[in-house]
C-alpha cells in the first residue's frame, strides 16, 4: 500500500486490511477478536487510531483506563463502525448501536461487549496539550513475538525499545516480563529494578503480571514488590 506521503493520500477499508498481531500469551484461546493497526497502516503520526472486531458476546474493546501509573493519558472516542456493543463505562451501561459516538476522558474505566456479529469499533485517541508520541516499531514486533511464544526474540526486540526509550518504565518493565518468561532471572529483576527507580508505581503491575510468575519465589523480586 503506498503511503499518505508519497500519493497525499490513503484510501483503505476496515475488512481489507490485515489484523494486528494477538497480544496474549500463546496459551490464551482465540475468541476471535480482531485488532487492525490502522495509525500504522494509514502511515498517521499525529494521533493514536485504531480498530477491533468482535463476534456476538465478545470483549471488543478491553477494559482498561488511561491512566496508567497515576498520569492522565488518552482522551478517546469510539465510533461504532457496524454491528452493535454494550459499553460498561465506571460502572454504568451504554447500548452503543451502529454509528454511536462514544467519548470517554482518561481516568474512566471502560470496556465494550459485541451484541452483534461483526461489530466493528474505530477508537481514536490523544492526550491533552501534548503531541501524539508513536511507540517504537520494535514494540509492536516485540509484542508480536511474544504472542507467538518466541520469548527469546521479544527481549530482543524490546532491548531496541530500551535503546530508544531508556527512561521509559513501561519499556524496562515489558523487558522484564519477557525476559522472566524465557527464563532469564536475573534480566527480569534488573529490568524490574529499574522501571521501578523510574516510577515507583511500576510496583501495581509487578504484583499482579501473571508473565512474572516464574520469578515470584526469588528473594529480589520480594524487595522489589513490597
Amino acid at each position: 500500500m503506498p503511503t499518505a506521503v508519497e500519493k497525499g493520500y490513503v484510501i483503505a477499508r476496515i475488512d481489507e486490511l490485515e489484523p494486528a498481531p494477538r497480544i496474549a500469551p500463546p496459551e490464551a484461546a482465540d475468541d476471535g477478536r480482531r485488532s487492525f493497526d490502522i495509525r500504522r497502516n494509514l502511515d498517521i503520526e499525529a494521533f493514536g487510531v485504531s480498530a477491533y472486531s468482535a463476534p456476538s458476546g465478545v470483549m471488543v474493546i478491553s477494559e482498561h483506563d488511561e491512566t496508567l501509573l497515576g498520569e492522565a493519558g488518552q482522551e478517546e472516542l469510539y465510533f461504532v463502525v457496524s454491528g452493535a456493543a454494550t459499553f460498561e463505562i465506571d460502572g454504568e451501561s451504554v447500548d452503543a448501536p451502529t454509528g454511536a459516538l462514544v467519548s470517554v476522558q482518561p481516568a474512566a474505566k471502560r470496556k465494550a461487549t459485541a451484541t452483534e456479529d461483526d461489530t466493528t469499533i474505530l477508537a481514536i485517541g490523544g492526550t491533552r496539550g501534548k503531541p501524539y508520541e508513536p511507540a517504537p516499531e520494535e514494540a509492536r514486533e516485540a509484542f508480536a513475538a511474544y504472542s507467538a511464544g518466541d520469548y527469546d526474540e521479544a527481549y530482543a526486540k524490546q532491548m531496541v525499545v530500551i535503546e530508544k526509550e531508556p527512561s521509559n518504565p513501561i519499556a524496562h518493565f515489558n523487558a522484564g516480563c519477557f525476559a522472566a518468561r524465557s527464563g532469564r532471572a536475573d534480566d527480569a529483576i534488573e529490568h524490574l529494578r529499574q522501571a521501578v527507580e523510574i516510577n515507583p508505581r511500576i510496583k501495581e503491575l509487578v504484583k499482579t503480571d501473571e508473565d512474572l510468575d516464574s520469578i515470584r519465589e526469588d528473594p529480589r523480586f520480594a524487595e522489589l514488590a513490597k
